[in-house]
């Protein structure tokens, strides 16, 4: 093979690989934006909880939906909004929070193109937090009484909302924030390399490129590195150790 064979040979290997590499970040993209829809297989009265089932839509025209829990025992002014995770759903987030039920009312709803909410498109919080002002303003419009103070409890996705909510609208009282991401492309990465061991360079870039495409926004426009710094509210962080996707450093930073 002469020098100028092995070039050409060089220059279509890396063709061909570039190619790959594309077709395979515009598949993953789909995944980012539509994760698999899981069912709803946890509701209030495995806890023994009464609920009002809540339907409601956002600014966009997204119709969701969602479960209202008065505090167990009295009527109550103070009512948590429950917020969850990337490809989870409403039911999910209940399993392991009912109990904050014997001292508050509950708001459980679930985002779109998750759990029963309509939509098919998921933007890793940043259309996530037109959701989180529609379950806002149905709770003050039609529950004002049980709603003169609201906190929020958000997962991963749902955390970055809740961030959101805290440095943006006055009617958030206060947050809890946990296994929260600090970027929206750092939370993609890791989930590349430890999920399905594909390196940040150069897939991730350019999945990231097509999930912009896509969607049609930057979605590293909610991410809470953006947001954090003007939450002049009480914010409680929780993170666990050993967690592949949000790191303890990237909860701490």
């Amino acid at each position: 093979m002469t020098g100028l064979e092995f070039l050409n040979w060089m220059i279509f290997s890396l063709l061909v690989l570039f190619v790959v590499c594309l077709l395979i970040a515009y598949i993953k993209s789909s995944d980012v934006i539509m994760p698999k829809r899981m069912p709803l297989s946890v509701f209030p009265e495995h806890f023994n909880l009464v609920y009002e089932t809540i339907d409601f839509t956002t600014s966009d025209g997204i119709f969701l939906k969602g479960w209202f829990i008065p505090h167990k025992k009295k009527t109550s002014s103070e009512t948590i909004i429950v917020c969850h995770g990337w490809g989870s759903n409403k039911g999910e987030m209940l399993r392991n929070t009912h109990f904050l039920a014997e001292k508050y009312n509950l708001f459980y709803f679930d985002f779109r193109g998750s759990g029963e909410s309509r939509g098919e498109i998921s933007t890793i919080g940043l259309h996530e937090v037109s959701d989180f002002e529609a379950a806002l303003n149905f709770l003050l419009n039609h529950r004002p009484e049980e709603s003169a103070r609201i906190g929020v409890l958000g997962l991963s996705m749902g955390g970055a909302v809740a961030i959101y909510a805290a440095a943006n609208l006055p009617r958030v009282n206060c947050v809890i924030a946990e296994n929260t991401f600090y970027s929206c492309s750092r939370v993609v990465g890791n989930w590349s390399w430890w999920r399905l061991r594909v390196p940040y360079w150069p897939i991730v870039p350019l999945t990231l490129f097509f999930v912009k495409m896509k969607i049609k926004a930057e979605p590293e426009t909610n991410s809470p590195w953006r947001h954090v710094k003007k939450v002049k509210k009480p914010l409680l962080f929780i993170n666990a150790d050993n967690d592949d996707l949000v790191p303890l450093k990237d909860g701490k930073k």
